[in-house]
């Protein structure tokens, strides 16, 4: 039998390691146990690495065109990708059955639901899904959905974000009225029996909703925009809209990033021609002031010259005391009565903020371009995004600026922003997004063809801010290939981009 022979090199090596191992025993600082956990540590990782592995293999379901209705496909697969967005069509989808809602917006919204389902990845690979019902439904409410001509995922998109807002809304007020409404039966005469069953109905029925209130759209922002006039620094009341997605021109540029478009909505614009309040009170409070002392050093010539005299100064003292009422308080007080005299147009800023972050961002990259002859082209300048999107520096503050020449809010954050502490912030502002899912437009203007990148986080409990555990998909109707990051980040021609807050 053959043995082993260990070069004498070996040997001291092997005595060493020996008696630095028994040292370290000795003086305490490593045990048996703890060398046993490492052991373990390692075969968990070595477990979670092959389970990584394994998990790693997913079918995506295609969709069937069904003559031009790529813009349809490629948008419910990336709506399908949003956690957000298919927890709110399962509330509404609950407030309909509860409300028993039965019309044309809650038949778009079953069969969105049902599509929605069947889009999730799988285990196995399955055979393309036929959006046909789903296109039926929407057909009752756009006969364009049906038409087979080319169409806009924008548009689409909108359509399906009202009619969710739509239903919810309707399906919740339903409910309440029926909690609220005592119904006749019969001929009018309800049992007793009868009675205290409809009011333990109700009260279930108001137990339910006191435990799920109606939910709430997750695309739903708020902005808020700001006009001030340069010329005397009087800022108009911030008004307040809501949004679903917000509509992004393109700067004509060969490249450029989802910032910069961001940054082109939210600048502050100059206005030449603009008609301030302010200013406009102002002038017609002097233009008061001048009648009056006209009036009030006029002789009276007679008795009627005499009372029109004094009735036109008690006019004129009523319509001064109500524009320096106005000046002090409030410029958009309503002034009844009072013709406003109009100054020289002046100079304002106007700018547009984000206000309340929603929880799904949508960005619709507009890239129409119109031409002097009156027609359309295509913006082509490629659109680089960001897989982690921070939103603050487009978004207001706890302090509002009184500043005409200033934004409506300063810089929220210094420029490393990217530390640690500062990422926190981001976070607690709910200002910071990850890249789910993005709609593609190839082509032309007024032809071409869509199609999505869709993102599958394959680790639930894996930490977004590092996106180890992410894989994406390109998907054009039926065809589903798995891509890097990388390509959907310079994919270039995007033209829906969806962010989910994180």
């Amino acid at each position: 039998m053959n043995s082993l022979v260990v070069p004498s090199n070996h040997r001291s090596m092997m005595l060493m390691a020996s008696v630095g191992f028994a040292s370290l025993m000795a003086l305490g600082l490593l045990s048996l146990s703890s060398i046993q956990g490492s052991n373990s540590s390692s075969k968990r990782r070595t477990g979670r690495r092959k389970q990584g592995r394994r998990r790693r293999k997913v079918y995506l379901r295609g969709l069937y065109n069904l003559g031009n209705t790529c813009f349809l496909n490629s948008t419910l697969q990336s709506l399908a990708s949003l956690n957000a967005f298919n927890l709110y069509v399962k509330q509404c989808i609950e407030l309909l059955a509860e409300s028993n809602g039965d019309s044309v917006d809650a038949g778009i919204v079953i069969q969105l639901n049902k599509v929605l389902d069947q889009l999730e990845p799988r285990d196995s690979h399955v055979k393309a899904l036929s959006p046909r019902d789903l296109i039926s439904s929407l057909s009752y409410k756009g006969q364009w959905i049906a038409s087979r001509n080319e169409q806009d995922a924008q548009e689409l998109f909108q359509m399906l974000s009202s009619t969710l807002q739509a239903v919810a809304r309707k399906a919740d007020g339903s409910l309440l009225g029926a909690l609220n409404t005592n119904q006749p039966i019969g001929n009018g005469f309800i049992s007793t029996n009868h009675q205290q069953q409809q009011q333990q109905a109700a009260d279930g029925k108001q137990e339910r909703r006191a435990s799920n209130p109606a939910p709430e759209n997750p695309l739903l922002g708020m902005a808020a925009s700001r006009t001030a006039c340069v010329r005397c620094g009087y800022i108009e009341a911030i008004r307040h809209s809501t949004f679903d997605n917000l509509s992004l021109t393109v700067p004509r540029a060969h490249v450029t990033t989802i910032e910069e478009c961001l940054a082109m909505y939210t600048a502050m614009d100059r206005l030449d021609d603009f008609c301030c309040r302010h200013c406009s009170i102002v002038a017609t409070l002097a233009r008061v002031k001048r009648d009056l002392a006209e009036y009030q050093t006029q002789p009276a010539n007679s008795d009627r010259s005499s009372k029109k005299a004094k009735r036109m100064v008690a006019q004129l003292s009523e319509q001064q005391h109500m524009l320096e009422e106005a000046l002090a308080n409030n410029p958009e007080a309503e002034l009844k009565g009072i013709e406003l005299s109009r100054p020289p147009p002046s100079t304002s800023t106007r700018q547009t903020m984000i206000a309340r972050p929603p929880k799904i961002l949508a960005l619709h990259l507009s890239r129409s371009i119109y031409l002097p002859t009156g027609g359309t082209a295509k913006n082509p300048a490629c659109v680089r995004l960001e897989r982690l999107l921070d939103i603050s520096p487009f978004t207001t503050t706890g302090h509002i600026s009184t500043i005409a020449s200033a934004p409506i809010s300063g810089p929220s954050l210094p420029a490393s922003r990217y530390s640690r502490e500062s990422l926190a912030e981001i976070r607690r502002r709910n200002c910071l997004y990850l890249l789910n899912a993005v709609v593609v437009h190839s082509g032309a203007h007024d032809s071409g063809h869509f199609y999505a990148y869709r993102r599958i986080e394959m680790d639930p409990d894996a930490d977004p801010l590092l996106g180890s555990s992410d894989q994406w998909f390109m998907i054009s109707d039926t065809s589903a290939v798995e891509v890097p990051l990388d390509t959907v980040l310079s994919a270039g021609n995007g033209y829906l981009v969806f962010y989910e807050r994180i």
